[in-house]
């Protein structure tokens, strides 16, 4: 049985890509790390001493020791929130499993002299879309008009055509089908004769035309790509229209780029894919995801993310 005294511990999940990127480049650079999988934690032995700062275990393949005088860095690829709805009422036992594991996955802020990409507490408040945009604001970033309610704004306020997103990305399941609720653009008059008292949205001023630009940002590297459809802007969430898409690395402005970077040192972050797009020559920014994927950036356009990563959890 192997045993492993990491350097780098990973928490993601088994089909994770962009995680597998990561751990191509550490097996190059000989780093030892230890990988363990979300979907996987029922197959571990897991033993964490909140006394002594050790996380130690074993599964049928290997064991492994974490102590803080080794640990160099965490690369943390979970989400704070759970957000996909199950398909059936779960029983007792697997809603518990579920609760109490998440649980887990926060108590290891208790390695808090290492590198995290990124630290959950920081990823809680990240992904907190109004949170976003107010740090966004006050670092220079032009935001669009933006409303959170369960009520019908003044037409005033945001003209023919409004964003409307959820407050949090969801994923529902409708009998064999999983369904996400993407962002749409609707007319004010659709909206009127909306009944939005149940919960809350995100209403945003129409930035239209429009061309995607997509940051990833690796603590003081930048990668912009625009995204495109035949050469023009696509006025919809352009993940709807994933199989059609044309992606150009692009150069940013030094004053957009410095705030893309200044923006993850405010949320105390050290990766984030952050959203951008252009209207009338300006840039606003739309939402930082501090988990965002970008192996489908790689698979595109060869860019070297994976060695930025690696290199920063090695120091």
């Amino acid at each position: 049985m192997d045993y492993i005294s990491p350097n780098v511990l990973i928490i993601s999940n088994l089909h994770d890509y962009s995680t597998d990127h990561v751990v191509y480049q550490l097996n190059k650079m000989e780093i030892p790390y230890l990988r363990l999988n979300r979907d996987q934690f029922s197959g571990y032995k897991i033993y964490l001493n909140p006394e002594s700062n050790t996380l130690s275990g074993f599964t049928k393949e290997f064991q492994f020791e974490i102590e803080p005088e080794s640990l160099n860095s965490i690369y943390f690829r979970a989400p704070i929130y759970l957000r996909a709805n199950p398909r059936t009422i779960l029983p007792v036992e697997e809603q518990l499993s579920r609760s109490q594991w998440a649980s887990f996955l926060r108590s290891l802020v208790i390695f808090e002299d290492v590198l995290w990409v990124n630290d959950p507490k920081a990823t809680y408040n990240a992904e907190t879309k109004p949170y976003q945009l107010k740090i966004a604001k006050k670092i220079g970033f032009n935001i669009p008009k933006t409303l959170i309610t369960n009520s019908i704004p003044s037409k005033n306020f945001f003209g023919e055509k409004i964003v409307v997103k959820t407050l949090d990305p969801a994923i529902f399941n409708l009998g064999d089908q999983e369904s996400f609720i993407y962002s749409n653009i609707i007319y004010f008059e659709e909206l009127s004769n909306s009944d939005l008292s149940s919960s809350p949205i995100i209403l945003q001023e129409a930035l239209i035309p429009k061309i995607d630009v997509r940051v990833t940002v690796v603590k003081n590297f930048v990668f912009a790509v625009t995204i495109k459809k035949g050469d023009k802007g696509i006025d919809m969430d352009w993940r709807l229209e994933k199989d059609n898409l044309e992606y150009d690395v692009i150069e940013l402005p030094s004053k957009i780029r410095d705030k893309c970077i200044r923006l993850l040192k405010e949320l105390e972050l050290n990766f984030g894919c952050i959203d951008l797009i252009i209207h009338n020559g300006n840039y606003y920014f739309i939402e930082i995801n501090p988990t965002g994927e970008w192996d489908w950036l790689m698979h595109n356009l060869n860019l070297n993310i994976d060695k930025k990563i690696a290199k920063l959890l090695t120091g």
